[in-house]
């Protein structure tokens, strides 16, 4: 890749199926006390680092670096489920849909890859993982907004199935426009 930047991030793809049910359970969110943008279906996965503007001299070392990462890991399962939002009940900005981490898999693997991206001395990487899937951004609430609209819809999101975390994406934002998936996957790393 020639010179330039790109908008980077490291992200879990989910599964087809559980991908599809969230696109079932999706409609159920609309509500006249607010409106929202919901996430293209195509571009739903769990961002374990956001890199921001990257270099593309570095692209081919963090794949390669990223994928020994991966190749030295065995594949897991997440438990999905749960509804929360972003930055609270009370003014919700952003809804998602959690993923568990029993055994601590997920945070060893975005501790160690961290680890990685920190040697590179180029990322601003969070400190704390949260575990999720961005279903929708909040553009707009009601002035009558009331929380209990969020916790009734809680119930049907509580168990949505497996979540198998076989592989990393590095992955591109795209410019804005252009109708189509907002990310484009520029190198898949699987798991052992």
């Amino acid at each position: 890749m020639a010179g330039g930047e790109l908008r980077l991030f490291v992200s879990v793809p989910p599964p087809p199926r559980l991908a599809g049910r969230l696109a079932e359970l999706a409609p159920g969110l609309e509500s006249g006390r607010w409106t929202l943008s919901p996430a293209d279906p195509q571009d739903l996965h769990c961002t374990l680092h956001f890199l921001g503007a990257t270099p593309a001299r570095v692209v081919d070392d963090l794949k390669r670096e990223l994928g020994a990462l991966c190749h030295a890991r065995r594949a897991f399962d997440l438990p999905a489920g749960g509804l929360g939002c972003f930055p609270d009940e009370d003014r919700p900005r952003v809804l998602w849909a959690g993923l568990g981490d029993p055994h601590g898999r997920l945070q060893e693997l975005f501790e160690a890859s961290r680890g990685v991206l920190n040697a590179y001395r180029l990322f601003e990487l969070r400190e704390a993982l949260v575990p999720h899937l961005t279903l929708a951004r909040v553009e707009r609430l009601a002035a009558d907004w009331d929380p209990r609209i969020l916790r009734a819809l809680a119930p049907q999101w509580r168990d949505l199935g497996s979540y198998p975390v076989e592989r990393l994406q590095l992955m591109r934002s795209l410019p804005p426009g252009g109708g189509g998936p907002r990310y484009e996957a520029l190198a898949d790393l699987p798991l052992a």
